[in-house]
């Protein structure tokens, strides 16, 4: 996935976060993080902050997707650090920061209560990025359109048969 969509996709999350009173968001489903950032490994978190992607927005993985992540997100800063979720918010500036609740398990969200750094403020948060994820920009439309005239062209091929 090119950055420059990431990017757009962070900066509308931006907007969400505002509208919210949020100064960032600790993003660990691995869906919403590859709608993000377009990594496809198995285990990373993301701090957006509101600033940009400069200013306080930083991705973190484990040292087995080291090399991976630089190919996959070139245009964050990176953190190699494990358990990622922990190391970000033990480094995040303080404010109100969201979490996804509807994928974070109690135990771990008493881990990131724990790990949160001395004025970090969480916040649960629901569907945050799933909303802008329901809505399709015109590469995804027309990912769709192929995908539906592929699966319409083997219907046809399997009844012809």
């Amino acid at each position: 996935m090119p950055s420059t969509r990431a990017r757009h996709r962070r900066e509308a999350l931006r907007a969400v976060l505002a509208d919210r009173n949020l100064d960032g968001l600790l993003v660990t489903d691995l869906i919403n993080i590859r709608y993000l950032t377009g990594f496809t490994g198995s285990n990373a978190a993301l701090l957006i902050g509101t600033g940009g992607d400069a200013d306080g927005t930083v991705f973190a993985t484990d040292s087995r997707y080291e090399l991976q992540s630089a190919q996959e997100v070139p245009d964050l800063p990176r953190r190699i650090d494990r358990p990622s979720d922990l190391a970000l918010l033990a480094a995040a500036p303080s404010g109100r920061i969201g979490f996804e609740a509807g994928s974070v398990t109690f135990a771990a969200h008493q881990g990131q209560v724990s790990a949160a750094a001395k004025g970090v403020q969480l916040i649960d948060t629901e569907q945050l990025v799933e909303e802008l994820r329901a809505v399709k920009d015109l590469v995804e439309i027309e990912a769709l359109r192929t995908a539906c005239s592929v699966a319409d062209q083997a219907l046809a091929d399997l009844l012809d048969a």
